[in-house]
């Protein structure tokens, strides 16, 4: 399935993307000043690009016909496992962003330590998730999905892909990832 390989190249750059948080992370660890600029442009990246864009796919296409499909195997999978994990991560990004709310307002230890363990759970979450999709989610739908639904999920993920709208908006986080590798893992 196309759709699927489209899925798996946003999870490359999703994972270069915990390459930055990681290394800004590191960076606040060895005690330099927290670059909240840089943050915010993570956090927007994660909401646009690693939520609405590829979250947004999975759950609206692929997720729904596995589960709607697939029965009680679906169902665990996704709605138990990956649509839970999906939550779980948004729920770190929340807490990032309050970390550096609070850093913004009072550049305390306390506020460095917050901003820290949300990147950090988050990015390990990442990490843990997308080898689960990669090797165990995505070829089971791939492989258990009838002609009809796969087909569907192709042409849900090709209109959205050609969305110009969409486009316009991978486009310009991928560019915002380009310019935190610079700065960060590069």
């Amino acid at each position: 399935m196309n759709s699927i390989k489209i899925l798996v190249a946003e999870h490359n750059n999703i994972l270069r993307m915990l390459d930055v948080v990681h290394a800004a992370s590191l960076r606040i660890l060895e005690g330099a000043p927290v670059n909240t600029n840089d943050f915010w442009h993570i956090i927007d990246f994660i909401r646009k690009y690693s939520d609405k864009t590829h979250h947004g796919k999975e759950e609206a296409y692929l997720f729904k016909v596995m589960v709607d499909e697939l029965g009680a195997m679906g169902e665990n999978l996704v709605s138990h496992g990956m649509m839970v994990e999906h939550d779980i991560a948004r729920l770190y990004v929340s807490d990032l962003e309050a970390g550096l709310k609070a850093y913004e307002a009072k550049p305390t230890d306390e506020a460095r330590l917050s901003i820290m363990v949300a990147a950090g759970s988050y990015e390990q979450l990442l990490r843990r998730h997308i080898q689960k999709e990669n090797d165990a989610v995505f070829p089971f739908g791939e492989k258990s999905l009838s002609d009809q639904s796969a087909r569907w999920v192709e042409d849900q993920v090709s209109a959205f892909e050609s969305d110009a709208a969409n486009a316009e908006q991978r486009e310009y986080q991928l560019s915002i990832l380009s310019e935190l590798e610079k700065r960060y893992v590069q």
